[in-house]
């Protein structure tokens, strides 16, 4: 079987946590990968306790053992305790009242406006979360960048045609929710409101950020489940659920929750249970808006993460 890729929100996690620099002290590279101080072979999974950031040659030295796996878990200690780069940068976007935003405003042609706000949490931990979701805010401006100078055509002077076309210039704005913000976990969701220039009409998107705080982790949809569980048992389980609902075609539902990891990304962790997050074309028809499930940690029949929801509910589960 081939070996899956680094969740994008792990990967993020590593680097940020590095501050986008070779862990190893002194080294201070910044082409990095992400290295398993516990071979893949051996664990066969992506936790982020056992990944860590190292330049090409850091990564090769520890491979042929010159860095050896208790040095590294102890880089990695320092950078989980906040005294490694990755918690000595400032942040780059100025704060706004009690958050923080990250704003562009482009007035060539096209031009764009680009908000992004994200919380500034308070404490070592949630700091680590808030730095994650700034990185996420400038992965979003680079790619909305992207498009404004790949995709948008070029305004011919003269043209009125073209004159008509760029009336209105590009936006995103992203705006979020605190869902639950807590010792155990902080979860996020995120709306993303995008306009390009000549559409008809604008775009929402939800997106989510999902972290445990001790030990910190970022929380994925394959987090959710068994270790013997699959996106397959998931998918069956929502499936059920959003079919006894009468109101749903079951070829919008079906196609919807194929088993595959974009389908169930989005989510939020409650007290008590996951609420997934489908957003419009996904299950139902753009003027449904979108539509959302609720599962109680007790409701996933024996394919959950019983470890993760137990710790997630408390003395409730």
């Amino acid at each position: 079987m081939a070996r899956p890729s680094i969740p994008a929100e792990i990967r993020r996690a590593v680097l940020v946590e590095a501050g986008h620099r070779c862990a190893i002290p002194r080294c201070g590279e910044t082409e990095l990968d992400v290295h398993h101080i516990v071979p893949w072979e051996a664990c066969k999974n992506h936790e982020y306790s056992n990944l860590i950031a190292l330049c090409p040659i850091c990564h090769r030295r520890a491979h042929k053992g010159e860095i050896d796996r208790k040095a590294l878990l102890q880089y990695k200690a320092a950078l989980t305790a906040g005294s490694g780069p990755g918690m000595q940068a400032n942040f780059e976007a100025p704060i706004v009242e009690i958050r923080r935003r990250i704003f562009e405003r482009n007035t060539d042609v096209p031009g764009f406006t680009f908000q992004f706000d994200f919380p500034d949490f308070e404490g070592l931990v949630q700091r680590i979360v808030s730095k994650n979701v700034e990185a996420w805010g400038y992965e979003l401006l680079a790619d909305f960048r992207h498009h404004q100078e790949t995709v948008m055509p070029v305004k011919e002077e003269g043209n009125p045609d073209t004159e008509s076309f760029y009336k209105v210039p590009s936006s995103l704005r992203g705006s979020y929710q605190i869902i639950r913000n807590d010792d155990v976990v902080i979860s996020l969701e995120y709306t993303l409101d995008r306009f390009f220039t000549g559409s008809a009409h604008g775009g929402r998107n939800t997106r989510v950020q999902n972290f445990l705080i001790s030990p910190f982790q970022p929380i994925t949809a394959r987090d959710l489940l068994a270790e013997n569980s699959s996106l397959g048992d998931l998918s069956e389980l929502v499936r059920s659920r959003l079919l006894s609902n009468r109101q749903y075609s079951e070829n919008w539902v079906i196609k919807g929750t194929e088993p595959k990891g974009d389908n169930f990304s989005n989510f939020v962790l409650e007290k008590n249970g996951v609420q997934f997050i489908f957003d419009e074309y996904q299950i139902d028809s753009y003027a449904a808006g979108r539509q959302k499930l609720w599962i109680g940690y007790d409701q996933f029949a024996g394919i959950g993460n019983h470890s993760l929801f137990s710790k997630l509910a408390g003395n409730d589960f």
